[in-house]
């Protein structure tokens, strides 16, 4: 029974290492770790599990979802000034020619 879990893990490595985009990078990082925890808990290490389903499988990919979506707030906003100020010294130039 091990043995697929162990396979599993694998397969779920291969799949974030060539995902390329973050909320199912951090998705898989939350079932990898959950199954993690199935295997801590087969191999009579129930404390370790718990532990592992708690913070690996719900408060670590909340933290990678609110800093992603931060930084994806913060980049839309950079993106906007840069594009402002790019069309004022475009006016700009036109004004003088």
């Amino acid at each position: 029974m091990t043995y697929f879990f162990h396979a599993l893990l694998i397969i779920i490595l291969i799949v974030i290492i060539f995902s390329k985009e973050n909320l199912k990078i951090v998705i898989y990082s939350s079932v990898f770790s959950l199954i993690c925890a199935i295997l801590y808990f087969l191999y009579n290490a129930p404390d370790v599990a718990l532990a592992e389903a708690a913070i690996g499988s719900a408060i670590v990919p909340l933290i990678y979802i609110i800093s992603i979506s931060k930084h994806s707030k913060s980049a839309s906003h950079i993106d906007e000034n840069e594009s402002s100020k790019k069309n004022y010294t475009s006016l700009k130039e036109v004004e003088y020619d």
